[in-house]
């Protein structure tokens, strides 16, 4: 039985290495910021099931999609490690904000960020779509959006310096894609962490279904199918809304799709090293993972990889904290 225990930093970072607690509060813990502890172990990375298979059990695949990055299947070792519980919010992305005056790089080019266009029933950039507006309602409870790589591994480094000032020896980092598919998984073997077929989700996960469908009904459905199921919420959710996984963690399906610290390759399956893998040591695009609320069951799977450039920025795109 797999051993999860709750770091609420209400008390200090030393519970978070494994010391007795002390009055002294973290500065995690002021943002709100909780963590679990995920224990050490091995689990099946990535998958070999076949586009034919994938199709077979009824799932649709976006055209020109390669599901050869998903494979070779290979079993990896993880040392235990702590993750974030929730995905960061938007309430303690502008902490950061306001401590620094940062600017993220949908604000600092001037492009903006993307965000869906009701109208058109097509995502649009525009200067007016920033983490302050993601084009739909929401509050500093929600995970924040439309930050690239680049804001995340900002946002990282300063709650390590701001820690590092209360004397803490914490690092707050990215998760590894190994690290967050391991988390995702919580020990399930199934294409979700919930069982193989995607109505397994209902009641668990913030993704693309007939809520979305109600707010959006010109888009093209037949290409890019919702989930059979309603999950109440046609856009973001506040954070910890759905039931959390057999890790402590919530929203590692959907809700938005999570930077991980990776570059992405789609061979490294085939040479990464059986124990923590850390990613390829140089490339163009970051891995992205988990899918989102805008995604169909076909890129929510838990072997479904994703990646981007480091600069880009939506409003589906956010990010949660691992901490050394």
């Amino acid at each position: 039985m797999r051993v999860i225990l709750l770091l609420l930093f209400s008390l200090s970072v030393s519970i978070a290495v494994g010391d007795e607690p002390t009055a002294k509060r973290s500065f995690a813990g002021e943002l709100g910021m909780e963590f679990v502890k995920i224990t050490a172990g091995s689990f099946t990375m990535g998958s070999n099931e076949t586009a034919a298979d994938l199709k077979k059990a009824g799932f649709v695949i976006p055209k020109a999609f390669n599901l050869g990055d998903e494979s070779p299947a290979r079993t990896v070792r993880m040392s235990a490690f702590r993750m974030q519980t929730t995905e960061v919010t938007r309430g303690q992305f502008a902490e950061f904000v306001r401590s620094t005056n940062y600017k993220t790089d949908a604000e600092k080019d001037g492009k903006g960020g993307w965000s869906l266009n009701a109208e058109r029933g097509a995502f649009e950039q525009d200067p007016k779509y920033t983490w302050r507006n993601a084009g739909f309602p929401q509050t500093d409870k929600h995970p924040v959006v439309n930050v690239s790589w680049n804001d995340a591994d900002a946002f990282a480094t300063w709650l390590t310096s701001q820690s590092q000032k209360k004397a803490e020896t914490v690092r707050y980092l990215l998760p590894t894609e190994a690290q967050f598919e391991y988390a995702m998984r919580a020990g399930a073997t199934t294409r979700f962490a919930t069982g193989d077929h995607p109505q397994s989700l209902d009641g668990h996960a913030n993704v693309r279904d007939a809520s979305f469908k109600r707010r959006r009904p010109n888009l093209d459905y037949a290409k890019d199918p919702s989930f059979r199921f309603d999950d109440g919420v046609a856009f973001t959710a506040v954070v910890g809304s759905y039931p959390k996984n057999a890790f402590g963690l919530y929203d590692m399906h959907g809700n938005v799709f999570e930077w991980c610290r990776d570059w992405y390759d789609a061979k490294y399956y085939a040479a990464a090293p059986d124990q923590d893998p850390p990613g390829p040591g140089s490339g163009s695009f970051r891995v992205l993972r988990g899918g989102s609320w805008y995604l169909s069951p076909f890129n929510v799977r838990c072997a479904s990889r994703n990646n981007s450039t480091p600069e880009n920025r939506g409003n589906s795109l956010g990010f949660r904290l691992v901490l050394e």
